[in-house]
């Protein structure tokens, strides 16, 4: 290491953000650098510890050993910072930025609601939102690229997360309704299903777990047709293209429309459950205490009606 090289604050914070996202490129286009001021940034730490902190590969970058351990130190340093800069908020004066990792569907159905009573009340803090699978959003608490984050997925501990259970959030089975499966019981066992199962990303916990329950029964899907979004899948299910596999919430109107009809499964579908998690070790910085709090209120007041 190099002795007398000032190191800054900026120079870990765009040492995350080319974590977060992966590119220089990308961390520029969000700081407000120039790519240059971000290699520049990267190449200050790296003189000052002496060694790389990225393997460069085409337009990927992957972190080095040195840049691993620095990743743990970066998030405490930053965390500290955090609490310098948090020492004066106070009410609407609340400042900071809020990273928050969620899928699709608890995106569209559940945190509207909350992230609006949020801006309201502490508009100086940013959002920043991004939708992924479950298993990415749990991933990006234990990396530190998300201070919090929303799953939808069965109950779980983990001994680096606090995890608080939100709400039992039923899965269906839905189809058009002029569609000509009625049940899916034990006559489909062992055999093929003439239906194409309409879904989306193979890491996501609904569809997992629906697998899951067909492999258990020796049922054969004949066809999958995976798409982009909830939306989506439900627009080709009512054209009568499959059947999809959803959380209720997703498509309960269109149940109770009459565009969509749920087909009952014999031995019923596993419970997943609303989640949120954040990694234990993470200072719980007022902003985030906020949001932990404004969640926890709307999830007591959540429902949902299958009639």
């Amino acid at each position: 290491m190099k002795v007398g090289e000032v190191v800054e604050i900026r120079h870990f914070i765009t040492f995350k953000k080319v974590i977060q996202l992966g590119s220089f490129t990308q961390a520029a286009e969000h700081l407000g650098y120039t790519q240059s001021t971000v290699t520049s940034h990267i190449q200050a730490l790296e003189e000052h510890l002496g060694a790389p902190l990225f393997d460069r590969m085409g337009r990927k970058v992957r972190l080095t050993d040195i840049g691993k351990k620095l990743l743990h130190y970066t998030q405490e340093i930053l965390d500290t910072y955090g609490k310098i800069e948090s020492i004066t908020n106070d009410g609407d004066e609340m400042r900071g930025e809020l990273r928050i990792a969620a899928p699709e569907s608890l995106t569209v159905y559940r945190l509207e609601p909350i992230l609006r009573e949020y801006k309201k009340k502490f508009p100086h803090v940013s959002i920043i939102l991004s939708n992924a699978t479950c298993g990415d959003n749990k991933r990006a608490i234990l990396n530190g690229s998300a201070d919090i984050a929303f799953l939808m997925m069965p109950k779980f501990q983990d001994s680096d997360l606090i995890v608080h259970s939100l709400l039992d959030e039923p899965i269906v089975l839905v189809a058009s309704p002029d569609n000509s499966l009625n049940v899916l019981d034990e006559s489909y066992e062992n055999q093929k299903l003439s239906e194409c199962l309409i879904t989306n990303e193979k890491e996501c916990s609904y569809r997992t777990m629906f697998e899951e329950y067909l492999r258990e029964r020796g049922i054969v899907l004949s066809n999958t047709m995976e798409l982009w979004s909830i939306e989506a899948i439900k627009r080709c299910v009512m054209s009568g293209l499959g059947i999809a596999c959803l959380p209720l919430i997703t498509v309960n109107n269109e149940i109770k429309d009459g565009r969509l009809r749920v087909i009952p499964c014999e031995g019923d579908l596993k419970q997943i459950s609303a989640q949120v998690i954040y990694h234990k070790n993470k200072w719980i910085s007022p902003a985030l205490s906020k949001l932990i709090d404004i969640t926890l209120k709307h999830s007591r007041d959540w429902s949902i009606s299958t009639s």
